[in-house]
């Protein structure tokens, strides 16, 4: 049976979610974090009189609501859903473990495996290499290319393309970073491995990579997501204009960017696969709506009349180097920038955020904006 290209986005879309789910386990994972748990007054007398301090969930008035650190000592004593930590009042309190905090126990020994793999290709080539593919999938190169499709929606035959990264960056957006990243709260590696066997070689190569770092939550990978929707808009664009030797170029991009990010120690491997395979499906959808849109231009006569844009390849390319060029050049100064203040169960690595009027010094001290957003209360 012959499918359309249509329907081949609709099945492969269907088929990246469905293995998504399986790989990752987020359907037990979600189940487990809104299943009741023993919190607060449920917790039993049996666990209260096996601590050495009832813990009290109210926070004292006009104190703050922040978590600080995890209490390891009483934390055997409690339920496996549950977490003791520490307020910044000092104040012990409980909450339930985050998705992230699951994923980083499930998945242990998968992405350490995966990282030893990594780490052992690890060398100044590699290196450089590799910090040229993440800048792909960093802000400084998507938020141009967004800039820039816009303009190619007021192009006729470039329409389509233009569309399609277009609506493919935001679909990916609204999937990574207002879903998926607040509702898994994964901490970054570079921070949740501090206690762990893996740490004396992990920490190594992360310093060898140039201690890069991010200023929020880990899980899925953005720069993973970002790489892979772009890269599957065009390449399905391509793909439908019969340019099948030029599609193929932009998911082997998409598979650098993904992999950087785990040469570079700034990732868990399951936040790159999770993250690809957002960009897959943010992609898939990305060029069904430029399909949409595409004809309801058709049937404007003055929209499709306009060709404001006199496309070359030539010209998207020269842009394509200079973007990239503008993007990797910021990325060779990240590691000198100053870190988050935050070291209370672990040394915050996080971009802390300086002169940033949305989050300014605490006490003098600058923070990541995760860290910055606890102390403040508005988490």
């Amino acid at each position: 049976m012959n499918y359309s290209l249509k329907q081949k986005c609709f099945l492969f879309m269907l088929v990246t979610v469905i293995v998504s789910m399986l790989m990752l386990g987020t359907v037990p994972a979600f189940a487990d974090v809104v299943a009741p748990v023993e919190t607060g007054d449920e917790v039993t007398q049996e666990t209260r009189e096996n601590e050495t301090e009832i813990v009290d969930e109210t926070e004292p008035e006009g104190e703050t609501e922040f978590v600080a650190g995890y209490d390891s000592e009483e934390y055997d004593s409690v339920d496996d859903d549950v977490i003791l930590y520490s307020t910044y009042s000092e104040t012990a309190a409980e909450k339930e473990k985050t998705v992230g905090d699951k994923l980083d126990e499930k998945f242990y020994d998968f992405d350490v495996a995966v990282y030893k793999v990594f780490g052992k290709i690890q060398n100044k080539v590699t290196l450089v290499i590799s910090k040229l593919f993440t800048s792909i999938g960093d802000e400084n190169f998507v938020i141009p290319v967004a800039a820039f499709s816009v303009l190619l929606c007021f192009d006729k035959k470039a329409r389509k393309y233009g569309f399609a990264l277009l609506f493919a960056i935001a679909a990916g957006t609204i999937i990574v970073n207002l879903i998926l990243k607040p509702e898994v709260l994964r901490i970054r590696p570079y921070n949740t491995l501090q206690n762990t066997d893996i740490w004396p070689l992990y920490s190594k190569w992360y310093a060898a990579a140039g201690s890069l770092s991010e200023s929020d939550y880990s899980f899925p990978s953005g720069h993973s997501n970002s790489a892979f929707e772009m890269a599957t808009a065009m390449f399905l664009c391509c793909m439908a204009n019969k340019k099948k030797k030029i599609a193929w170029i932009f998911p082997v991009l998409a598979l650098g960017t993904a992999c950087s990010r785990i040469i570079l120690m700034v990732h868990y491997p399951t936040d790159v696969i999770a993250g690809s395979l957002a960009g897959i499906v943010a992609g898939v959808i990305g060029y069904l709506l430029a399909l949409a849109a595409c004809k309801i231009c058709e049937k404007i006569k003055f929209i499709d009349k306009i060709s404001i844009i006199k496309t070359k390849p030539v010209i998207a390319v020269v842009l394509f180097v200079v973007v990239l060029g503008i993007s990797f050049g910021r990325l060779l100064t990240e590691s000198k920038e100053e870190k988050c203040a935050y070291n209370v169960e672990y040394d915050c690595n996080n971009k802390a955020r300086i002169d940033d009027e949305k989050y300014p010094a605490i006490d003098g001290e600058n923070y990541c904006k995760i860290h910055w957003k606890q102390l403040s209360g508005e988490e």
